[in-house]
Order: C-alpha cells, then structure tokens, then sequence
C-alpha cells in the first residue's frame, strides 16, 4: 500500500500536468496518474533490491581475482564483506515474485566500487565483518542499516538514484519508510513483508484516480467557491499549486465522507510547505480555514463513520 500522501502528492503532480494540457482527454491524465503510482512502487522494489545487487558486484570482483595465477587473499577478503548474508537471496527471489520489471541497476555500474567502499567505511560493517555467518537477527540488523545509511546518509547515492529516477528527492521520504518497514513487519524473516505489486483495483489506486476525476469535473465550482472566501479574487494571481492545492482540499471536503477535515488540512498544509513558493502555507492555510466555515454552515461537509460525524 503506497502512503496517503505520496497519493495525494502524484494526484497532484498529475492535476498541474492537466492544467497545463486541458485540450487533453482526462482519460490520457488517468493513465499518468496509474504510471506514476506504479513507479513509485517500482523503485521500492529496485532500492530494497540494492545490497543484493552490490554482493552480486563484490562476488564478481572475488571471481575475477581467484581467476588469476597469483589471486590476492586480501582482495579476496575486502569483497567478502556480504558473502555470508543469505538474507539477499530471500529478498530478491521475493522482489521477482512481486513482479518486478522496473528499473536496472546496470544503468549504475560505475558507481558500485565507490559504494562498496561506503559501505565498508561504515562501522557497522566493520562490526558485521566478524560474523563468519551471521545468524538471521544480525543480517536483519545490518540490512537496515545499509538502507538506512546509504538513503539517509549517503548523498552521492541519492544523486545517482535521481538520475535513474528523476522524481526520487520527492519519494525518497516515504519510500526509506517502507522499505525499513518490510523488514520491521515482517513476522518471518523466511516470508518478509515485500509489498506486492500495484493494480487499478487497488483502494489507493482508485482513489487517486477518483480524486482526480472529482477535482476536475468540480473545478469550475471549486473556483466559484474560492472566490467567494478571497478578497480580490484573481485565479491569475494565485500560484497555480496553490489554486490545485485548494482544489484538491475541497474534494475530500465534499467528496471523501471518510477522511476527517483536520486530516485533510494538515496534509495538505504538509505538501504546500514543499510544494509551492515559501510564502503559500499561511495563505492557504487561511483559505481552507474559511472554505471549512462556509461549507460546514451549510451543511455541505458531510462526514461520516465512528468520531466523524
């Protein structure tokens, strides 16, 4: 399951893309919408896939030594750091099985000396290294903190995701959280909780793509309702992230009987901080303070379910 935010973040992303192509159907902004929530699904699989995909470097690195006629046990050695974690193996045959078909770790090649020698220079490695083999606890341990030290920490290894994947910097926060998350939900280290693929039937998918819909096909009364709460109202004047930002509250509003309007608020609050210009979060958080008052005097927000009402 993909966050509610990163949810409410890719139908966003999607809604500046309409705005700036109207003419096209909203079926074409639909199909984006489900791409985009795919991908980000995708490089959840490509990441957690990483240390496996850097033993596979280092255990190449110790073939090619033990080819030659005089091979180099401390070569030998310096590459072993992985060799008794067989954890990986359980990951990827599960990132396989999850269906993955995203990106590839070839298009980083050149960078996986250098990570390799991130990765021995951190203490927990050096920590790790005296494991002959590690039991399932400590190769847990350690895989959280490769993730956490290389998505965390680590910028070089950021900068090249980006250039993989050109929206990772927006991602890159909930993404570190669920593949931490896999490991620490996972009741069996035999069975880890590898989040399946995505599919249009999925509750976040169709709501994303109901969000969507709404959002569009209310614009125009959306606008009218906005105007009626701004002074000087000139859509023109506003930041176009601000307008689809207001826009977007006012579907769960009115369209999300479900999601309490405090939760609405703060997320949206939350994504106009990194989303639009420094100056937007008080402005809209006035907006939507008095679009609440006016839509709850007339009895418009309709909320339902235990503590909602």
């Amino acid at each position: 399951m993909i966050s509610r935010r990163l949810v409410r973040i890719k139908t966003l992303q999607t809604l500046y893309s309409w705005k700036q192509s109207q003419e096209v159907p909203l079926s074409q902004f639909s199909k984006e919408l489900f791409e985009r929530l795919t991908q980000v699904h995708e490089c959840y699989l490509f990441l957690l896939d990483f240390p496996y995909q850097l033993r596979e470097f280092a255990l190449a690195k110790q073939d090619f030594e033990k080819g030659k006629y005089y091979p180099s046990k401390e070569k030998i050695d310096h590459y072993s750091l992985l060799n008794g974690t067989k954890l990986l193996d359980q990951v990827h045959n599960q990132i396989l099985h999850a269906g993955y078909h995203g990106f590839s770790w070839s298009d980083t090649d050149n960078n996986f000396e250098q990570w390799y020698s991130d990765l021995k220079g951190y203490d927990f490695s050096r920590d790790y290294g005296i494991f002959f083999t590690p039991n399932e606890d400590q190769q847990k341990e350690f895989l959280e903190n490769v993730y956490y030290s290389f998505l965390e920490t680590n910028e070089p290894f950021n900068n090249a995701i980006e250039e993989v994947y050109p929206v990772w910097f927006d991602d890159a926060p909930y993404t570190v959280r669920d593949i931490l998350k896999t490991f620490e939900l996972s009741k069996s280290l035999d069975n880890l909780n590898v989040k399946s693929g995505i599919r249009a039937s999925d509750e976040e998918v169709v709501w994303a793509s109901q969000m969507l819909k709404d959002t569009v096909a209310h614009n125009d009364l959306y606008e009218k309702l906005i105007s009626e709460v701004t002074q000087n109202w000139d859509p023109s004047r506003i930041a176009v992230m601000d307008l689809l930002i207001l826009k977007m509250t006012l579907t769960e509003f009115l369209h999300c009987p479900e999601i309490p309007v405090r939760v609405t608020i703060n997320e949206y609050l939350e994504i106009t901080k990194n989303y639009s210009t420094p100056n937007s979060s008080k402005f809209v958080n006035g907006i939507m303070d008095k679009l609440r008052i006016e839509l709850e005097s007339r009895g418009e927000i309709r909320k339902t379910g235990r503590g909602l009402k």
